[in-house]
């Protein structure tokens, strides 16, 4: 495995940044760190992070402990003995594991090991109560003892002869999905395809924790008032009641202190319907819910009437909706926005001009729920006692959405050099990268930080999560802790780039999840800073947060998880340090440099132009991470982080005459200018004070990353004018990322007072827009309609190997349509047929890419009416 690491020049062939060695593991990449309770299958997936050995317990001929009996014996069902709820249902099986449905579950348990066969009935006698097995007359039962023959007959014949049972079971999917603001899910379309398989699946029922949801239920007589139904539900490989992971409910005999309850709420002739209703704390992921009829003797021992249950999984998300979740949110347009909105911007360019770049997060995909139950279930480490906590899980999940440390889904490329995979620029959307991922198992080449957060956005929302990406422009890279970013310069104003491990990305992108967090100071809940990027360790894993964005705010880094370097991110001082002939170094700081016009897409429908550069939608949240600059409140959060700080030494008072001062004036000038153009960069220098200032500068034009890393020196010039002028042919084969980010440092001093010039800025040459062009504003579900796109060469050369893609978050899978080359002054053209499948607005993403060009994206969108 080979990356490319923000914080570093150099590749590492490890996946990891060079000299990295996991202090915890000495296994692979790919592999996290485990206990040696872990043991790997080789026989599924061999590349793969090991599971559980209790999760292979599958098999009907091992022996389960804590398994659990109540007159039938469940603990192995294996899919042809079961009665399902659906022809198909995507389970693990699809991975390469046994189906969910095969679990070891049962309402009451004991530490006896019980010798399990398929469609073996346990006597009703054999009834295990309180961990104990007992009879009704209280004689010890034999737990390993196999009922002979003549039992099983007579047993038989006596439950099954008179006994009610349940025949088949409906889940209402169509009225428990509105109810739970879940039918915009794919899955739960009747005869979906699903997008692992291929195969046409029955709909599923995806739910939200902390409220109730109906089924229905058609027995093989007359229900009445004397019989009973018993509802299990079962989570994980190894369920366990004192775990959580376990619960058996009897219709109406709650007790009304368990969370987990059901409730008749009709009945009439052989139909019975039930309500169940699910904790707001329970693990969310995929459960499995086991019907059936019992009875229930003088003593409370119950015992089943049936031969096996009848059974269906269910999906269970976090509840927005909820007051009593964990990420409860109040404002209903907050829960439309980022829970329920799958299409949005994630803003890139820079400070100056601030580009809304369309992203089609597509959390209603039938492959992004799976994807993020697969990562939750195969490659996490959090226990299932702990899926029930939004911190652990969104904690996770920045983990597992790089390929840094396991099998995640993306591989981060900061190189330049993208062969062997796609360009990130390419991407504009999450499903189609989903998609590569859950085909092949292996981490899609490759990500940056704008797609690892449009990633997270996704898996969170596909699991309830309101999560949303931020920007922050001018994003300090921190690596030694100090929370300043350390720039050199030799003595005859040079970068000295080699030293820098420090740096300030033109802009980064990472994320925000809405939780409560009980765990941190009061009023610390709410929106937490997470990041996806693998910038650096975590506890031993590349990750970041959650952090209180409350807390980065404060100054109060110490909370968990990660404060300091996401304090830094936003808030750091720039420390330049310059060489001098001597061989010493003299340093000066520089603040409010970074954590420039933090944005987010606003609340509210996407607005879509011809240019975007244009973001009426944009939310400006700088001031939820810093009080503004230069106030006292700012210097106050800055000094009380710095005591966390590895130099805290360094923000020391600077009491050295500053008189000069210079840069460019209006840095809107220059980017504005589009790729392919001369452009001029305009210098100033003003001498604030009453005297003759000598002072000698020099200003140096730089082609980098947008991470801050340089490329190539490209132009530099002693200060005897007043601008720089840039032709095309100067910077064109020196761009990098199709980024198109330059920077301009200056370097100098004052003769007289020795004040030492250094600034930094950084701008980004403007790329042109396809224009998008729909033949209808308005299209009815099931209607087709048809999508235009040009592009105009702005270059002075042809463009190659063209194409553009297409997509539309639940109306349009990713499509890609090849042109021919365009010549000079020329336009590519595309034309896309579509079928409008959800009504809503639907919002038709394009880009384009050819050999030359890169990040060109533009989007037009079409209402969907209901038929």
């Amino acid at each position: 495995m080979s990356g490319y690491y923000p914080s570093t020049n150099r590749y590492t062939t490890s996946g990891r940044s060079p000299g990295y060695t996991n202090p915890l593991s000495s296994r692979s990449s790919y592999s996290r760190p485990r206990s040696s309770a872990y043991a790997r299958n080789t026989s599924s997936y061999n590349t793969y992070p090991s599971r559980p050995i209790a999760s292979r317990l599958y098999n009907s001929n091992r022996y389960l402990t804590n398994s659990y009996t109540s007159g039938y014996t469940s603990s192995s069902y294996s899919p042809s003995t079961y009665r399902t709820a659906s022809a198909y249902s995507p389970s693990r099986s699809d991975y390469g594991r046994p189906s969910t449905v095969s679990r070891a579950w049962a309402p009451s348990y004991s530490s006896a090991r019980v010798p399990v066969e398929r469609d073996v009935i346990v006597p009703s006698s054999a009834v295990i109560t309180g961990g104990t097995g007992t009879t009704p007359n209280s004689t010890p039962t034999n737990h390993n003892a196999k009922p002979s023959q003549t039992q099983l007959e007579a047993t038989t014949s006596k439950a099954t002869l008179t006994a009610i049972c349940i025949d088949t079971l409906d889940l209402l999917i169509s009225v428990n999905t509105e109810e739970h603001h879940t039918d915009m899910y794919e899955m739960c379309e009747e005869s979906y395809v699903d997008d692992i398989t291929g195969r046409p699946g029955a709909a599923q029922l995806i739910l939200r924790r902390g409220q109730e949801f109906k089924v229905k239920l058609t027995m093989n007589k007359d229900y009445s008032s004397e019989d009973h139904i018993r509802v299990v539900a079962t989570i994980g490989p190894m369920p366990l009641v004192s775990k959580g992971t376990a619960v058996e409910m009897v219709a109406d005999k709650s007790d009304g202190n368990k969370q987990w309850f059901t409730n008749i709420t009709s009945f009439s002739a052989n139909e019975v319907e039930l309500t169940v209703n699910i904790p707001p704390t329970c693990a969310i992921g995929k459960w499995n819910l086991a019907f059936d009829t019992v009875t229930i003797a003088e003593d409370g021992s119950i015992t089943s009437t049936m031969k096996e249950p009848v059974t269906s999984d269910v999906y269970v998300l976090f509840n927005a909706w909820c007051k009593d979740d964990a990420v409860y949110m109040e404002n209903d347009n907050w829960r439309n926005e980022y829970v329920l909105n799958d299409s949005g911007k994630v803003y890139r360019g820079d400070s100056v001009r601030i580009y809304g770049m369309p992203w089609n997060f597509g959390q209603f995909e039938s492959v992004s729920l799976q994807a993020a139950i697969y990562l939750l279930d195969e490659l996490s480490d959090i226990p299932m006692t702990s899926r029930g906590n939004p911190v652990n899980i969104s904690r996770e999940i920045s983990a597992l959405v790089n390929s840094a440390d396991e099998n995640g889904v993306l591989m981060g490329n900061w190189s330049g050099d993208y062969s062997g995979g796609v360009s990130p620029t390419k991407w504009t959307g999450t499903p189609a990268i989903l998609q590569k991922y859950m085909d092949t198992k292996k981490p899609v080449r490759y990500g940056q930080c704008w797609v690892f957060s449009g990633v997270m956005t996704t898996i969170c929302r596909s699991l309830g999560l309101p999560t949303r990406s931020v920007t922050n422009y001018n994003s300090a890279h921190d690596t030694d802790g100090s929370m300043t970013i350390d720039n050199h310069y030799n003595a005859d104003g040079d970068p000295e780039s080699e030293l820098d491990a420090d740096s300030i990305w033109n802009f980064h992108v990472w994320n925000e999840c809405w939780m409560s967090r009980p765990d941190l100071s009061a009023g610390y809940g709410g929106w937490q800073a997470v990041d996806a990027t693998p910038q650096e360790l975590s506890c031993g894993i590349y990750r970041a947060g959650p952090a209180s964005v409350v807390a980065i705010r404060n100054g109060d880094v110490g909370c968990n998880y990660d404060g300091k370097f996401i304090f830094a991110e936003v808030n750091a001082d720039r420390v330049y340090w310059f060489k001098q002939k001597n061989g010493k170094f003299i340093r000066q700081l520089e603040k409010n440099v970074v954590g420039k016009c933090i944005s987010t897409k606003a609340v509210g429908p996407s607005k879509y132009f011809n240019s975007n550069y244009y973001n009426p939608d944009r939310e400006d949240i700088t001031n939820q991470y810093k009080f503004p600059e230069g106030s006292q409140e700012e210097r106050t959060a800055v000094l009380r982080a710095a005591t966390c700080s590895t130099k805290p030494q360094v923000y020391f008072d600077d009491s050295a005459t500053k008189d000069i001062n210079f840069g460019t004036p209006d840095q809107s000038k220059y980017s504005s200018v589009e790729v392919g153009s001369d452009f001029e960069v305009p210098l100033f220098i003003d001498n604030q004070s009453a005297e003759k200032r000598t002072v000698k500068l020099t200003v140096t034009l730089s082609s980098v990353y947008y991470t801050g890393v340089y490329r190539k020196n490209l132009k530099k010039e002693a200060f005897d004018k007043v601008c720089m002028r840039v032709l095309a042919d100067d910077y064109l084969d020196d761009l990098v990322d199709f980024g198109y980010a330059m920077k301009i440092d200056y370097m100098g001093s004052v003769a007289e007072t020795r004040q030492l010039l250094a600034k930094q800025e950084n701008f980004r040459l403007r790329t042109l827009v396809p224009d998008v062009t729909v033949t209808k504003n308005e299209a009815i579900v099931g209607e087709k309609f048809s999508v235009s796109v040009t592009f105009k060469n702005p270059l002075q050369q042809s463009l190659t190997r063209c194409a553009f893609t297409f997509e539309s978050a639940g109306n349009l899978k990713e499509k890609t349509v090849k042109i021919s080359d365009v010549a000079v002054g020329a336009e590519a053209k595309a034309d896309l047929e579509m079928v409008a499948k959800r009504h809503g607005d639907c919002v038709v993403i394009t880009s384009f890419e050819c050999k030359e060009l890169g990040d060109v994206q533009g989007q037009a969108s079409v209402v969907v009416k209901k038929k």
